[in-house]
């Protein structure tokens, strides 16, 4: 079994300098992170760092394996996220079936960083619904394949996925087998603890997200909690015209692009 692990640092709070920054920021600890962590630490910001999500590959029995092998017995894939996408790949790779083999095969991506991560596999999304609910993602199919009666769906997400679009498309004479392909590993700590406590308490000012995986943690760990509610009060900041599509998607309210160079001004 493999599991994708990273590091977690402890919660981190700088000192308050005399370079004019009072805000409170919040961001995943991440590698890629470190230049903008490093920026914010010199201008004086506070700094919460949260720890990345930890998941890991679902040991598929006969049965779900054979879905697998079997892709041209169906109409449609359709993947709910990114490590959806990361782990269908990494089956399939194993089982020598090239992706190329899924050229006849019709794709509904689940946002447009899914299809971003599937183009990098030379895989074409034809639905990229503009939200990732159930109800914008079921009037995409729908709009684009008209009558659904017959077709078979196969539909990769996580063992925790609670997307009601697979009845909703059984409901329209649709066959779907759901397979779920990975798990997140539950994070009990203390620290996560906290820092949920100061994100739902209105303690951060902005939330700058870097990665898709970074969506796919904060829902983990807000669990039932609805992610847009929750930061409807914080500054949402995306790293990347990919990151502002995926907040939007996500229906957060307050969302614009990361300034390096507002934080540089300040350092300087």
């Amino acid at each position: 079994m493999q599991i994708y692990e990273k590091s977690v640092l402890p919660l981190k709070s700088e000192t308050m300098t005399d370079s004019g920054n009072d805000k409170t920021y919040a961001i995943f600890d991440a590698p890629l992170n470190r230049k903008i962590v490093g920026d914010l630490e010199k201008s004086g910001a506070n700094i919460f760092l949260f720890p990345l999500i930890k998941t890991e590959k679902i040991e598929l029995n006969e049965k779900e394996a054979a879905h697998l092998t079997s892709l041209e017995n169906f109409d449609w894939l359709i993947f709910a996220d990114v490590f959806a996408v990361d782990y269908f790949l990494e089956t399939l790779a194993e089982t020598t079936i090239d992706a190329f083999e899924l050229d006849d095969l019709r794709v509904c991506a689940v946002g447009e960083a899914v299809a971003d991560r599937l183009r990098f596999a030379s895989v074409h999304s034809d639905v990229i619904p503009a939200k990732v609910e159930t109800p914008e993602v079921f009037s995409a199919l729908i709009n684009y394949i008209g009558e659904t009666g017959g077709l078979r769906f196969l539909y990769l997400a996580s063992d925790s996925d609670e997307n009601d679009l697979a009845k909703n498309l059984r409901a329209k004479n649709a066959e779907v087998v759901e397979l779920p392909i990975y798990r997140a590993i539950p994070n009990k700590s203390s620290q996560l603890i906290k820092l949920k406590t100061l994100l739902k308490g209105g303690a951060i000012d902005e939330f700058i997200l870097t990665a898709p995986d970074d969506l796919i943690a904060l829902k983990n760990y807000l669990g039932p909690e609805n992610l847009a509610g929750v930061l409807a009060e914080i500054v949402v900041s995306a790293a990347d015209g990919v990151m502002f599509q995926a907040a939007k998607e996500h229906y957060l309210p307050r969302v614009g692009l990361f300034q390096t160079s507002k934080v540089v001004k300040v350092i300087e």
